[in-house]
Parts: C-alpha cells; structure tokens; sequence
C-alpha cells in the first residue's frame, strides 16, 4: 500500500514539473508575439470617411464574439485554452491512472478503444471536405497563428498520423500487449491531440463551421472543450514517465 502511495506521489510531481513547464513555454511564446500585427481572413478594410482619415478593420463577429476582440485579447483567449488544457488534464491524469487498480472498475477500463476512435477520426480527414474550413488561416488571433501549408496539407498529415496511432494504441494493448508501445502511442497521441486544437479553437472564436453550414453554439463549444480535457487527461494516464 505504501509503494503505491509513492509511485501516486511520485507520478503528481512529474506532471506539476511538466504543467510548469509547459506554462513556461506559453508564456515565452506569448510575450514574443503580442507585437505582430492584426491580420485574419475575416477582417475587411473599411473604406475611409473622408479624405485623409485612416482605414478601420472591421469583421463579422463570431457567436464567441472573441474574432472582434483586440489582438491582444484574442492571444490571451489562444493561451488560455490551451493553458486550461494543460491544467486540466494534468489534474485529471492521476485519477485515470489510478482506475486499473480499483476492482470495480478495472472491467469496464479499456483505453485501447481510444485507438479506434483515433482511426475513424483519421479515416474521416479523407472523406470529409469540410475540414479544411476548420484550419485557421495565416494572421489568425491577432496575427498569432503563422503555421505555413495549405488547409489540405494540414488535413491530410494529421489524418495519417491519427490512422497510425490508432492503430499502433490498439494493437499495442489488444495484441502485442505491451506497456512501453502503448505508453509511446499514447504520448504520440497526445502530443497530436494538442496540435490539431487550434482548429476546434478556431471553430470556437471565429465562428468555423464542421460541417459547413451547422454553426456550433457556445454550449457546444464548452462541451467539446471538456471533452478535450478529458482526452488529453487519459492519454497523459497512459504515459509512463521514466
């Protein structure tokens, strides 16, 4: 009972390291871009009043309402997200971890399923049009979001990538049975979770439809954002940390 308590103790203090560190990285990133300038797809120039009067950008707004927001404070959306994620699922991953051991639980606990899940959602980024309506552009919050490929590229390698660790999750546990792929799978998989949520977030603060034409309303968006969490909480529960 007591080796337990300290691998528990133990596993607490190598995610508080990681979540400081990530919160390191995000702030370093965002004092570095605050400075770039304003520039989204959506944004139009207005023409000027009168003769001599500057240019005002202006945009559609967004149910969030966070695309009219000063750059300044659509990067402070940007970071806080992903900052809650980070929080979240660092508080969350112990509890998942701790299920194999209880016995009541431990039957109905099968992470391998999320392999599945990530296949499906890979297959899907070559048969669904739409989701290159969901990559954010260039000048993307506040002229934060600089990533360079096209929309497609982008839909194509993470739909690869999610095939891949699809299958390498679930083969991982329902057949090789062993820890180490499983635990690399699922760091691979989290790591690609957190990648492709720029463009759920981009759904949420400019308004992107998935499908096009079904807008997505804020309560939607908080769901999936805990759904997110949840996510990234229980791939974090499958990597082992040396």
């Amino acid at each position: 009972m007591r080796s337990k308590i300290d691998e528990f103790e133990a596993d607490m203090v190598h995610l508080k390291v990681n979540y400081v560190l990530l919160l390191i990285i995000l702030s370093l990133a965002a004092t570095t871009s605050f400075h770039i300038p304003l520039r989204s797809k959506n944004l139009i120039p207005r023409p000027p009043r009168a003769s001599g009067s500057i240019s005002v950008l202006h945009c559609t707004p967004s149910p969030s309402g966070v695309n009219i927001l000063p750059p300044i404070q659509q990067q402070g959306v940007f970071f806080a997200c992903f900052s809650g994620i980070g929080l979240g699922s660092s508080l969350l991953a112990p509890m998942f971890h701790a299920i194999p051991t209880i016995p009541i639980l431990s039957s109905l606990w099968h992470p391998e399923l999320l392999g599945l899940i990530f296949i499906l959602a890979g297959a899907s980024h070559f048969f669904v049009q739409d989701y290159t309506n969901i990559y954010p552009p260039q000048g993307t919050w506040g002229g934060l979001w600089r990533l360079p490929g096209t929309p497609k590229f982008h839909v194509y390698w993470t739909g690869v990538a999610e095939l891949l660790g699809g299958i390498g999750l679930f083969s991982s546990q329902s057949f090789l049975h062993s820890p180490q792929l499983a635990s690399t799978f699922s760091a691979l998989l989290l790591g690609l979770s957190v990648a492709v949520y720029p463009s759920n977030l981009y759904m949420f603060t400019h308004g992107a439809e998935l499908p096009k034409g079904v807008e997505m309303d804020n309560k939607g968006h908080a769901i999936r954002y805990a759904a997110q969490i949840v996510l990234c909480a229980v791939l974090l529960s499958m990597v082992e940390i040396p």
